[in-house]
């Protein structure tokens, strides 16, 4: 039995072979322990670090915020640059304005030019065939068409303001979020229930009731008694009637195009929507289209007496236009982050927000107070956009986890 444990000659038992021991030299032993410890120090830090940075879903509804503040605050700036210029000071006229402002995204393309970003610029391709395909494996091509459908919304999102308030402007723009849940809902599958079907139906109502077509104005009632101010009055009457519906019609088609917009954008290249590097090469070519292709039918346009090219003089002019372009390119980029970091609604549910905002700036820049019917409307499409993103659905606990996300932050 003792022979069992010490060995046996039937057994051959041998302690396991240890392996050579290499020895360094000092120096080298050195070398190896200060980049061990500069390794352990990276890791601290970036252990230390990583916690502070919240999660991208919860920095989403702030830049939403944020891209709504600056939105209503550009949206006046150009208001006032087209309006209240004097002829000394002049200003950039609604295309070229609208070209500068959209030429942010050449920042990027010193990246994709040389560098790491240009080689991950291949991306690949949803599944299916055809145009979608076709568009997604080139989007070069695909931004120029991007480019178009976006200086025409805004164009005409920009003409609307000229017969109408800002505010009005900005309100008859919100059914724009109906109408990208509707896509959406046959598109992407979205859950039709009974509170966003309601929502969709409040956020056309509100729409109507904020552009102030159902308000009856006491002009409209009791005209003049003499004939010729009489004629006058009514000639007047018909003639801001005419405008306002032009304009409503202006920031109609501006919501149409801006849903053909994002609703295109996702349905080709949905599957790249959380790929920052493909947002900024595509953001750039965006630029580069607005500078090779829309500048010269600026200048064609204004060959043709479509509309005469006006370039800002005075230092005043300058200056607003420049501020214009930079808080413009911002909110291009801050929609870059809610598409990557937010839920398929929030984008256009971002711009329902700016409702009350504006009614705020009416009041404060240029004295004008909401009727009734109108500040009923505003609130149908805040309304409107709790119910399409059912936030009425979310519990204390998750405002509190969103808190405490951001209090990590700091």
């Amino acid at each position: 039995r003792k022979a069992s444990f010490t060995g046996s000659p039937h057994m051959n038992l041998k302690p396991p072979s240890s392996p050579p021991v290499q020895r360094l030299s000092p120096a080298a032993s050195a070398a190896a322990m200060s980049s061990s410890s500069r390794q352990e120090d990276c890791e601290k830090e970036t252990h230390a670090g990583s916690w502070r940075i919240p999660r991208p879903s919860t920095l989403a509804p702030w830049a939403a915020l944020l891209s709504c503040v600056i939105f209503c605050c550009n949206g006046e700036l150009l208001q006032a640059l087209q309006v209240h210029s004097s002829r000394e000071e002049g200003h950039a006229s609604p295309l070229l304005n609208l070209t500068i402002c959209h030429l942010g995204g050449l920042v990027f393309l010193p990246c994709f030019a040389c560098g790491p970003g240009k080689a991950g610029a291949s991306y690949g391709t949803p599944a299916g065939g055809g145009a979608r395909s076709s568009l997604a494996n080139c989007p070069k091509a695909a931004a120029l068409l991007f480019a178009l459908l976006l200086m025409s919304y805004n164009y005409a999102w920009l003409l609307s303001t000229e017969y109408l308030a800002a505010g009005l402007t900005n309100a008859v723009f919100q059914v724009s979020v109906a109408f990208v849940y509707v896509a959406s809902v046959i598109l992407f599958a979205e859950p039709a229930n009974a509170s966003r079907l309601l929502g969709v139906a409040l956020a056309l109502l509100g729409s109507l009731l904020a552009s102030g077509l159902t308000e009856k104005s006491s002009e409209y009632q009791t005209p003049p008694t003499h004939t010729d101010n009489a004629g006058s009055h009514a000639a007047a009457v018909a003639a801001a009637a005419q405008q306002r519906l032009v304009g409503v019609a202006l920031a109609l088609a501006a919501a149409a195009g801006y849903t053909v917009y994002q609703v295109l954008f996702r349905f080709i290249f949905g599957h790249l929507k959380q790929d920052a590097s493909f947002l900024a090469y595509f953001g750039t070519w965006i630029s580069m289209w607005h500078l090779l292709v829309v500048l010269p039918l600026v200048f064609l346009a204004d060959f043709t007496a479509g509309e005469l090219l006006e370039f800002p003089r005075g230092p005043v002019a300058i200056l607003g236009t420049t501020v214009s372009a930079i808080l413009a390119s911002t909110v291009n980029a801050l929609y870059l982050c809610i598409v990557m970091w937010g839920s398929p609604m929030m984008l256009p549910a971002t711009s329902a927000l700016s409702v009350p905002f504006t009614v705020l700036l009416d009041f404060l820049l240029h004295g004008r107070s909401p009727q009734k019917t109108e500040l009923l409307g505003q609130m149908l499409v805040v309304v409107s956009v709790v119910l399409i993103l059912q936030l009425h659905t979310l519990s204390p606990r998750y405002f509190r986890k969103s808190a405490k996300d951001m209090d990590a932050s700091t």
